[in-house]
């Protein structure tokens, strides 16, 4: 059965100008990985100059009675992009609201003992912040429907570093080759969610939704190259009672020894399985049934859309198309106990972009 060693966290991801590689059981003070010597192997340049290639992301996923949802922030140092999407669970209807921001170098965080991210633009205002000395990680948004039909919505939702489903995991791969790298960190946990949906209508009240659920946090740091491609999917939900949380994907900043080096991540019932990597596959195109599966029988998914959300932004030196897919997942996966976990109609999400420099 396929294994990955989980270390203890080190102090540093960089040490003398080379990153760290490993998987690791802990979180690291910092996510940081700027100083590597020489990253694209090319000529000697400035770290300070080099560390305008690493691109960061916060992505926070989440599912409760009613509602399935996402929420990005990414940052491209030349500007930043705030999603904040949301499907109703029985109606499949999709919500969804993006907001573009000028140039912030300290727009996600490094650290990952206390920190926060925050964005206010146009009326669209969210923050994330957590603080482990106090026991808190907390997110909130408010999304202005502006001149659409769209409602605005607010949420809310919190979970504690010492709930028992709480667990987490660091990935330094090779991004893709030794010389540089990728930093991932994936926090898991039940959490306590609301939202209100305001409608464009005065007279009309608001709609309350509020239920307990799960939920994934991940922020990433890579060394991106100029054209870069991907696929993801990812679920937050619940099996014979117990939290089930995963998230596997695929992208042209793997690293070329994958077996060794991926940053897929199974959670369930309070503890934490690195998964094997993964082929991902939608032979009848992106909007039928995908394929999630490896060669060590950890994992055996197949993805059903259900409603899919195109972005697409041509911004001077930037293109980007991306798809951001709810459906449901059905299938098995393995824990690193042999524990073969499976389910029907799992409410997820799956991703597939395209980033051009």
């Amino acid at each position: 059965m396929y294994t990955r060693e989980i270390k203890a966290a080190p102090d540093k991801l960089i040490v003398n100008g080379k990153p760290v590689f490993g998987t690791f059981g802990k979180h690291p003070y910092r996510l940081d990985i700027r100083g590597v010597k020489n990253p694209f192997g090319i000529m000697p340049v400035p770290t300070i100059i080099t560390n305008l290639k690493i691109k960061s992301k916060i992505r926070f996923t989440f599912s409760m009675d009613d509602f399935e949802g996402f929420i990005i922030i990414f940052n491209l140092k030349i500007f930043g992009l705030v999603e904040v999407c949301l499907w109703n669970k029985k109606t499949n209807q999709k919500y969804n609201y993006r907001t573009i921001t000028g140039p912030k170098t300290r727009f996600i965080p490094h650290n990952l003992e206390k920190a926060s991210s925050s964005v206010l633009i146009r009326r669209r205002f969210l923050k994330i912040s957590w603080d482990r000395p106090k026991n808190y990680f907390h997110v909130f948004f408010t999304m202005h429907g502006g001149r659409t039909v769209r409602p605005t919505i607010s949420g809310s939702i919190n979970m504690n570093f010492s709930d028992p489903s709480c667990c987490e995991l660091t990935n330094v791969c090779p991004s893709p080759v030794m010389s540089r790298c990728s930093a991932t960190y994936s926090l898991a946990s039940t959490v306590d969610c609301k939202l209100s949906l305001n409608s464009r209508n005065k007279n009309e009240k608001p709609v309350i939704y509020q239920s307990t659920g799960t939920a994934l946090f991940e922020m990433n740091r890579t060394y991106v190259k100029f054209h870069h491609t991907g696929e993801y999917v990812t679920a937050c939900g619940e099996v014979d009672g117990k939290p089930l949380i995963f998230c596997i994907s695929s992208t042209s900043q793997d690293a070329v020894n994958t077996d060794l080096y991926n940053s897929n991540v199974l959670f369930y019932n309070g503890s934490v399985t690195p998964l094997s990597p993964a082929v991902i596959t939608h032979p009848f195109g992106v909007r039928e049934k995908w394929i999630i599966q490896d060669t060590e029988n950890m994992i055996d998914l197949t993805f059903t859309p259900r409603s899919d959300n195109i972005t697409n932004a041509n911004l001077l030196v930037l293109r980007t198309e991306t798809h951001a897919i709810y459906g449901t997942f059905e299938g098995t996966l393995m824990t690193s106990c042999g524990e073969k976990i499976s389910f029907k109609n799992l409410p997820g999400l799956s991703r597939k972009y395209l980033i051009r420099l």
